[in-house]
């Protein structure tokens, strides 16, 4: 406490009091409320994907049961329905490009026992490379 001339000169005196936000206990806010802390999965190279994917959410809910009230996770990137997509996309494609070069085959050649070897051999090709 400070006097000056007698008279005790206090902190409101002098400044604008107020209380101030609590201190943080995350490192970030999701959503702008609440504190989070945050966490990322790091697929290793040459892992399935999807596989990984489940045996994460599966072990995220298995978790969900054990964390304290209150405590929450929360999934914000989820990756799993792209993979699903991409993987359909490459199907209908794959499927789309064997009728077309069946078609192609047959009636370019008109011979329908030439065209089996071209029909046979490239998705023969395709799956022994995968």
């Amino acid at each position: 406490l400070v006097t000056r001339g007698g008279i005790a000169v206090r902190l409101g005196d002098v400044a604008t009091i107020q209380l101030g936000p609590e201190m943080r206990r995350g490192i970030a806010e999701l959503d702008g409320e609440g504190e989070v802390a945050g966490g990322v999965v790091i697929l290793r190279s040459g892992k399935n994907a999807q596989e990984t994917i489940a045996a994460v959410k599966a072990k995220l809910a298995e978790l969900q049961n054990s964390l304290p009230k209150g405590v929450e996770v929360v999934t914000t990137y989820d990756r799993s329905a792209l993979i699903e997509r991409a993987i359909h996309n490459l199907t209908t494609k794959l499927v789309e490009e064997f009728v077309v070069v069946a078609l192609v085959c047959v009636v370019f050649l008109w011979h329908l026992r030439s065209a089996l070897v071209a029909i046979i051999s490239l998705p023969l090709g395709v799956t022994t490379a995968f």
